[in-house]
């Protein structure tokens, strides 16, 4: 797992490290928890600066959050994120409310709410963690709105004595400070709700539209293709083609052997990419074949050709034993006057001759 490998960096060579592979969910969590915990770090020995001047009771207090935060930091070390997490969520929780006592209201520190509400939320994108989320979110909801009301209560018409040494000693440059705060904690979580939603998306487009076997792409996202293909108007040729003699394969050797020859021929069918010509998996062992239009039929069959040709001479390994599988393909012009099932109809026709007259060959 990550976390072994990034636990004895120093802070920046793991955000650096975490940022090169922010693209995985997990490191997007641990990307925007490291950052935050830096940052509140920092904003402690800030506050433990001004707070050394302001209110003594407040210099104790941060102290502590300053070592909850150490405490946190190994927590997460440990891979205990949920549990860093939370302790976060009551530590900030704790510290705003006394902050907001001992301080007053005109020093900001109330806004903590807003921010502590996004992290709050965070631990839902750790994966088997969503438990009651519902309920956990209305229970927050509810809690935050209640302490807002009490310390609002508090400050304004309880008229507190804060016992500050210094009560204007920087209020508009703290409250300032605390709203900036505040902010950057929104919006770091919508742009992390952000970066993982896009990812969500890609993974059940890419989940939708591809065979998870083989990893080329399913009858769904061909289909897809095929129309998008359609509405370019375009000339552009199809082939099927199909393992010969394959359920001879899976009856001799078993299914888990025929899946390793698929997922090998898929391998080699990728290999067609390059010279713009697609390939996915249109049901058991028959594979759709999809020309680009700027691939004209000669080049089309002749790819297809050399393809089927390699396939041949390969020596697939079946347990003890090393066996040939042969394809046999058959090819159609794509004509746009038609649908997409006319059209495939029309590549499997050629493909039953090509089986007819022998197998192992492209026909159409």
């Amino acid at each position: 797992m990550y976390i072994q490998e990034v636990k004895n960096m120093n802070p920046i060579a793991r955000l650096q490290y975490l940022w090169r592979r922010k693209e995985e969910k997990e490191n997007k969590i641990s990307l925007m928890f490291y950052v935050c915990l830096y940052l509140i770090v920092i904003v402690d020995f800030i506050f433990g600066y001004i707070f050394y001047y302001e209110s003594k009771v407040m210099l104790v207090v941060n102290t502590a959050c300053l070592l909850c935060n150490l405490f946190i930091y190994h927590l997460y070390e440990q891979n205990k994120r949920s549990l860093g997490l939370y302790l976060l969520l009551t530590q900030l929780y704790i510290f705003m409310i006394i902050a907001t006592i001992v301080m007053g209201w005109d020093y900001g520190f109330q806004q903590y709410l807003y921010g502590i509400l996004c992290i709050f939320f965070l631990p839902f994108y750790i994966p088997d963690n969503s438990k009651n989320k519902s309920l956990h979110i209305i229970l927050a909801g509810l809690l935050f709105i209640v302490t807002y009301y009490i310390l609002s209560y508090i400050c304004h018409y309880t008229r507190y004595s804060s016992g500050l040494i210094n009560p204007t000693f920087s209020v508009y440059t703290i409250h300032a400070l605390n709203s900036s705060i505040s902010m950057a904690a929104v919006s770091a979580f919508c742009i992390l709700s952000s970066m993982i939603n896009n990812e969500d998306k890609r993974r059940l487009k890419r989940k939708a539209d591809f065979d998870e076997l083989t990893t080329l792409y399913n009858r769904y996202g061909l289909n897809e293709l095929l129309t998008e293909m359609m509405d370019a108007k375009k000339s552009f040729y199809i082939a099927i083609a199909d393992l010969d003699y394959f359920k001879n394969v899976n009856d001799t050797y078993g299914h888990n052997a025929g899946d390793e020859i698929l997922q090998a021929l898929a391998n080699k069918f990728l290999e067609l990419n390059k010279h713009l010509i697609k390939v996915g998996r249109w049901g058991g062992e028959e594979f759709l074949i999809v020309g680009d239009s700027k691939v004209s039929g000669k080049d089309f069959k002749h790819r297809l050709d050399e393809i089927r040709e390699e396939i041949s001479k390969i020596k697939f390994k079946v347990g003890k034993k090393k066996i040939n599988i042969t394809v046999s393909i058959g090819v159609a012009k794509f004509n746009h006057k038609k649908g997409i099932e006319d059209n495939v109809n029309a590549a499997d026709n050629n493909l039953y001759k090509a089986k007819e007259t022998g197998r192992n060959k492209v026909v159409g």
